[in-house]
C-alpha cells in the first residue's frame, strides 16, 4: 500500500476542505490516496447539505421563538430536526456524550486533583443525564427517544467491520496512518473555518453546542456517502454466493470482498462516477422503496438530507 501524501493541487482554494474529506474517505474505507475529484464532489454536496440544514434550524429557531426576533440557532434546534430517525438521533447523543466525558477527563488531567471525579455511589439525583434529556422528554410523544438505546445500530456495526477488515493487512506505518486519518473532522482545529466554509449570514448565529452537532452531521454525511459508494461498488463488483447474505454485511462480506485477501493488494480509490452513482441512488425516486438506498424522496434532492 503506497503512503498517502494529500498533497493539495495549486489551484485549490484556500477556504475547503478537499484534504481533511480526502482523509476522512480513507478513514472510512477508500483508498490511501483517494481521487482528488472524488473529494471534491463529497465536498460539494457536504456544504450544499449543512447549508440547507441550517435553514431548516432557522426555521425552527424561529417557530421556538414566536413572535420574538431569534437569530441564535441552539442544539435542540438540530436535535428536533433528528427525532424521527431514532437510531442517527442515538448515534449523535452516544457522540456527545463521549465528547463530554472526554472534556470532563482532560480537566481532571490538566488540574491533577481528584475532586471533579463523581463518587460511584450516586443517587439517582446526581446521575448523569443523557444530554438534551430535558428537551427530549418534552418532543418524546411515544417515549421511544428515550427508551432503553439498545438498539441495533447496523450501519456503525458495518463501518466498525469495514474498518476492521481495512486493518487486518496493515503494517505499523500504514496503521498509524490510518488511525489518524479516522481522527479527522470538520470541529477539530479552526471553529471559523468551519463557520466561514458553511458561509453562515451574519445576522445568524449558532452556540456551541450547536457548532458541534453541525459539525458532526457533516462528518456523518461524509460518512454516508461512502457507506452508499461501496454498495455501488459491490454491484459493480457482481461478487458469487447469495445476494441476502451479501446484504447482512451491506458492502463489507468478509467472505465474499476480495481485496482484502493478499496483503500486498491496493483498494481502488472511489471514483467520481461511482460517488454520483450514489448520490443518483440516493436522491432517485424511483429506488425510494428498494434496499439498503430506501428513504422517501418526493422532495427535491437538495432538501432529501443524508445525515437527518
Amino acid at each position: 500500500m503506497a503512503e498517502a501524501s494529500f498533497s493539495k493541487p495549486p489551484d485549490t482554494e484556500t477556504l475547503n476542505y478537499t484534504q481533511d474529506i480526502r482523509q476522512m474517505m480513507h478513514g472510512f474505507g477508500d483508498s490511501s490516496e483517494p481521487l482528488f475529484e472524488s473529494a471534491k464532489i463529497i465536498e460539494d454536496v457536504v456544504l450544499q447539505q449543512m447549508r440547507t440544514i441550517i435553514s431548516r434550524a432557522c426555521e425552527i429557531a424561529d417557530r421556538r421563538a414566536g413572535s420574538k426576533k431569534n437569530n441564535i440557532i441552539n442544539g435542540e434546534d438540530f436535535i428536533f430536526l433528528l427525532r424521527k430517525d431514532k437510531i442517527k438521533l442515538q448515534r449523535l447523543l452516544k457522540y456527545l456524550e463521549l465528547k463530554e466525558l472526554g472534556g470532563s477527563v482532560q480537566k481532571v488531567l490538566v488540574n491533577d486533583t481528584p475532586q471533579n471525579i463523581v463518587d460511584s455511589e450516586q443517587t439517582d439525583s446526581t446521575k448523569k443525564k443523557v444530554p438534551f434529556q430535558t428537551f427530549l422528554e418534552q418532543i418524546d410523544n411515544t417515549g421511544e427517544l428515550l427508551e432503553n438505546s439498545s438498539t441495533m445500530d447496523d450501519i456503525k456495526r458495518r463501518r466498525c467491520i469495514r474498518a476492521d477488515l481495512v486493518t487486518r493487512s496493515m503494517d505499523e506505518m500504514h496503521y498509524i496512518q490510518y488511525s489518524k486519518a479516522r481522527r479527522v473532522s470538520f470541529v477539530n482545529k479552526n471553529r471559523h473555518k468551519f463557520s466561514e466554509w458553511v458561509g453562515l449570514d451574519g445576522d445568524i448565529t449558532l452556540s456551541k453546542q450547536a457548532y458541534a452537532i453541525l459539525s458532526y452531521l457533516a462528518y456523518e454525511t461524509v460518512a454516508q456517502i461512502i457507506d452508499l459508494t461501496f454498495l455501488v461498488r459491490q454491484d459493480q463488483s457482481k461478487m458469487h454466493g447469495d445476494a441476502i447474505d451479501r446484504q447482512r454485511l451491506n458492502c463489507v462480506n468478509p467472505f465474499t470482498y476480495k481485496p482484502y485477501y493478499g496483503k500486498n493488494v491496493v483498494t481502488k480509490p472511489f471514483t467520481p462516477s461511482e460517488v454520483n452513482e450514489a448520490l443518483r441512488r440516493y436522491w432517485s425516486p424511483q429506488l425510494d422503496m428498494t434496499g439498503p438506498f430506501n428513504r422517501w424522496s418526493m422532495r427535491r434532492s437538495n432538501l432529501k438530507l443524508l445525515s437527518c
